[in-house]
């Protein structure tokens, strides 16, 4: 499975997990029947060196899961190493370690034949999102597992979000995890990170480009921190960037840049970063319009509109149509408003939340406007076009050379 072969980093994971679920299961197969295996562990070996570089810039299944298979097949125990292997490449398959219940490396099949992540009928809920967090320190493994438990002790039910943590202890692994892990939605910047990766990342310089080759080791952590900062920003603009710090805050606010969110004092302690974590994203979560259309269709009206536009009345009663509710659902009828009827907003003059989702479109996409189009892809590209003709003759004028002079010379 030659990287080269590939274009994007998350499919060379994607298919080096499952080769590896596939030819430990022929691997166990074999050893248990007494067959030559030498062929098989060579297929087991080259995936393994695959995801060895890249798996750190992932959450799950977690660096000391993929270390504990490796050393089940570097010791033959080809059984227990295709089971564990099975479990998170179906995990990974089925996004069900994306939930509050911690994904146990060490465990068995679960007893009750649930996917990891999943919780028991009786206790079902709706997921809550799931993002990581990046943390960049030079951490032991102890200090990056009595990290990983104590954010989870903050962990409550009525969290609307749910997170792993990413640490990586390099100023190229912060750069690469950023480029390639887009399940990161914040990170944590704390003042001991190295600069240069200890990992041999020849193999991911097709997919990843670090910026910024001056050894960083010589300048002081503050400023060692900023650049990390800008370099981040370049890459994710969106990525929400927090300081951990034992320098005392006031005196650094001035210093830093206005990428930083927040800047923690180490003596606060976790909780409060867990929740500027969470209050974050869900300040990024926020979705004004569809938040007042939703609430928008919850209220009872009495209006003389097209059927549709009436909530749907006539159709939920009908004794002919009522199948359209079936198909759609009450919410599209509910959920229908117009300009006439005082609707959520005006495309034309923005004011409520409108104006909002625009704004934060705007700050998404890095423009200076967003505007929402509503008469389809084709109405679009209509837009589109009318925008950039317009501009073109704008240049055009501006740049046109000036005619040359009248050989007659100024008439009289």
């Amino acid at each position: 499975m030659p990287a080269g072969a590939y274009n994007s980093l998350w499919q060379v994971r994607t298919d080096a997990w499952s080769t590896l679920e596939e030819s430990t299961a022929r691997l166990a197969l074999h050893g248990a029947r007494q067959h030559p295996v030498e062929q098989l562990a060579d297929t087991v070996a080259e995936a393994l060196d695959v995801l060895a570089p890249i798996e750190r810039f992932w959450a799950f299944p977690g660096m000391q899961a993929f270390y504990r298979v490796r050393r089940l097949f570097a010791t033959g125990k080809y059984d227990r190493c295709a089971t564990m292997v099975a479990r998170i490449n179906r995990s990974l398959a089925t996004d069900s370690y994306r939930g509050s219940r911690t994904w146990d490396a060490d465990a068995e099949d679960d007893a009750h034949g649930r996917e990891p992540g999943q919780a028991d009928q009786a206790s079902a809920r709706p997921q809550r999102p799931y993002f990581e967090v990046l943390i960049v320190e030079d951490m032991t493994e102890d200090q990056e597992r009595a990290l990983h438990e104590e954010l989870r002790r903050w962990r409550r039910p009525d969290d609307q979000f749910v997170y792993e943590i990413v640490v990586v202890p390099s100023f190229d692994d912060a750069l690469m995890a950023a480029r390639v892990n887009f399940r990161l939605q914040a990170c944590v910047v704390r003042r001991r990170f190295a600069h240069r990766s200890r990992h041999d990342t020849s193999s991911l310089r097709q997919f990843v480009s670090l910026l910024g080759s001056d050894d960083l080791m010589d300048r002081p952590p503050d400023e060692r921190a900023q650049v990390l900062a800008r370099s981040l920003a370049r890459i994710r603009p969106e990525l929400d960037l927090y300081l951990m710090t034992e320098v005392a805050v006031e005196d650094m606010a001035g210093r830093l840049s206005h990428h930083f969110r927040r800047i923690f004092h180490t003596r606060e302690g976790s909780l409060e970063l867990h929740l500027s974590i969470l209050d974050g994203i869900a300040a990024r979560y926020r979705a004004p319009f569809f938040s007042a259309l939703r609430s928008y269709s919850h209220r009872p009206t009495g209006v003389f509109h097209a059927l549709p536009i009436s909530h749907g009345k006539s159709i939920v009663n009908s004794h002919w149509i009522s199948d359209m509710v079936d198909f759609y659902g009450l919410d599209i009828f509910l959920a229908e408003t117009s300009a006439t009827c005082g609707g959520l907003d005006s495309l034309l003059e923005p004011t409520g939340p409108l104006r909002d989702a625009q704004e934060l479109a705007a700050r998404t996409f890095g423009s200076r406007k967003t505007y929402f189009v509503t008469n389809g892809t084709s109405t679009a590209n209509k837009v589109v076009v009318q925008a950039l003709v317009d501009k073109a003759l704008e240049i055009a004028a501006t740049t046109r050379p000036a005619p040359p002079p009248d050989p007659a010379g100024p008439a009289a």
